[in-house]
């Protein structure tokens, strides 16, 4: 009676095994679609399946050897072995062995470690499950005492999964996790005891006080170069305040003049154009924002960026920005590899818009606590443990130092393409950096936009680099994605930047911290003089994109 499942069990096995080996490296580089997790999906079949069909064949050619007495509980054993092989493949199949040994994936993006723990984890589930519930009728059938060896095989069970889980999935995901140091449950108990608190409960009431000037509008006419405009219209609340209408008048309330929008919705254009640009041509502008994915590029996409460049700009965009920092950290070519920021591909890229005289406004890399490790020695850890898919820190990310020179060969490459160093070129840690590539480069620029923490907690170095680099720094905000969060009004926004720029007050608290927890310290004013004022609020600007500003 046991011929033919044993017989079904090596058909299978066998069919499995065929399919597991024909799903080869060949396969997968002569595939229509080199999409990240598609090939790692198809790479974790492929492992599966040819060691299914091996436990199945096995196991079917054992089982139709055996005596037909007992044969129900070898085929317990049977599941009891194939439980075991899918523990193994779980285990052995984390993120680090795949980026070694996968020839096809030498990369992980952050969704694809994050669907890949996922995975293991149901493996390894899996796997438990088919080991503890066959041994479980096992006992049954085969034990007098059943109670007493069904609660050891259970506890045996639950110890063996935790152990795995946290060896594979806590420790990969959780790298800081305390499960295995007792000595350090003490915190536990003081935080349950209300003798301690989390870090990322800490929110002081300072006693602090200091006069402070109060700015509401600001000294000069001021152009921002980089705000979002288009991609938080996602509430009523968002598109009431972000109106044209209501925003121009909060603009007029705080000296605001322009408005540069680096946001498209969709990739169209025309819309955000016909929304603000076009209906108010001396209020809004709008960049065009090439796109960079997170994933595969093709050497056809890289190709048609030039021509879509100078569509954008016919159509009424008056720069290229704000260009994402994806490249040089996410996105790759077709061979999977991260694209470099000066790949010789990109060269016509660059090039177009030296030829079209538009800046590009060019967020690369990010903040260098970004790059770091997620622990105790972070300055921004509450930040990051907030919005962790802001970190930079691991083996499929190349380090900040890595990506920096590609800048610089960019701008040696193409001297006549003026580039505008997104958010401070991300080189607030280094000024003297920032100001190296300011002296080495003339086509390089400035914009302030989302560093006033870095900014302000050296005002005395900010305050010489900027009157240093006055013709070289424009003004910017990253605004429109935090408008009324946490009471951050567009007013109270802007007032926070006046504030910086136009006073040395002491202890100003800035947008940033006050929203999304970016440093845990305040900032103090630079007082610039009205001549530097001028020229960073909107007069740079006003040359760079060729635009006036209405006195």
């Amino acid at each position: 009676m046991f011929k033919k499942p044993s017989f079904l069990l090596v058909i299978f096995g066998g069919l499995f095994l065929v399919t597991g080996l024909f799903l080869s490296q060949e396969l997968l580089a002569n595939s229509t679609t080199q999409l990240e997790w598609q090939i790692i999906k198809i790479e974790l079949m492929r492992y599966y399946l040819i060691s299914l069909g091996i436990v199945l064949i096995v196991s079917g050619v054992i089982i139709s050897r055996l005596s037909e007495k007992n044969k129900i509980t070898h085929y317990l054993f049977g599941i009891v072995a194939l439980g075991i092989v899918i523990t193994i493949i779980g285990l052995i199949l984390s993120p680090s062995y795949l980026v070694e040994n996968f020839s096809p994936t030498k990369f992980l993006a952050t969704d694809g470690r994050e669907r890949l723990l996922f995975f293991q984890v149901v493996a390894l589930t899996f796997g438990c499950l088919l080991i503890i519930a066959p041994l479980l009728v096992i006992i049954k059938k085969n034990v007098k005492s059943i109670i007493p060896s069904s609660i050891g095989v259970i506890v045996f069970g639950i110890l063996l999964y935790l152990f795995l889980l946290q060896t594979t999935y806590i420790k990969t995901k959780y790298p800081s996790n305390i499960i295995l140091k007792l000595s350090e449950y003490s915190k536990v108990v003081d935080l349950l005891l209300g003798q301690d608190i989390l870090l990322s409960d800490f929110d002081p009431k300072y006693t602090l006080k200091v006069k402070r000037k109060k700015v509401v509008k600001a000294k000069f006419p001021v152009i921002d170069v980089n705000a979002h405009l288009s991609s938080f219209f996602r509430t009523e609340y968002d598109k009431r305040v972000l109106s044209p209408e209501n925003l121009i008048k909060s603009m007029d309330s705080v000296g605001l003049s322009i408005v540069i929008n680096t946001d498209v919705e969709n990739n169209d254009l025309e819309t955000v154009l016909n929304r603000y640009a076009r209906k108010y041509p001396d209020r809004f502008k709008n960049m065009w924002p090439t796109g960079f994915p997170p994933g595969i590029m093709t050497d056809k996409r890289i190709a048609e960026l030039p021509g879509e460049l100078e569509r954008a700009i016919k159509m009424g965009a008056i720069a290229d920005g704000e260009l994402w920092k994806n490249l040089g950290l996410k996105t790759r070519d077709e061979t999977g590899k991260i694209l470099p920021v000066d790949d010789p591909r990109l060269d016509p890229f660059w090039a177009k818009a030296g030829e079209l005289n538009v800046p590009i406004l060019w967020h690369m890399g990010d903040a260098p606590a970004f790059f770091l490790p997620v622990d105790r020695f972070n300055e921004r850890y509450i930040e990051l443990r907030r919005y962790p898919q802001w970190s930079y820190y691991g083996p499929e990310f190349p380090s900040k130092e890595t990506i920096m020179p590609g800048r610089e060969n960019v701008l040696r490459k193409h001297p006549n393409t003026i580039i505008i160093g997104c958010h401070m070129g991300w080189n607030t840690d280094d000024l003297s950096y920032a100001g190296y590539l300011l002296d080495t480069y003339p086509n390089y620029y400035l914009d302030l936009s989302t560093t006033l923490s870095e900014l302000g907690r050296q005002p005395h170095t900010t305050r010489k680099f900027f009157i240093k680099y006055q013709d070289r720094i424009v003004f910017g905000t990253d605004g429109g994605s935090l408008y009324g969060v946490k009471g951050w009004t567009v007013e109270k926004f802007y007032q926070a930047h006046w504030e910086f720029l136009e006073t040395d007050n002491e202890f100003i608290y800035y947008p940033m911290q006050g929203a999304i927890n970016q440093g845990s310290w305040k900032i103090y004013g630079i007082n610039l003089p009205d001549s530097v004022l001028e020229k960073i609020y909107y007069k740079n600007a006003e040359k760079l994109f060729n635009i006036k500003v209405k006195q």
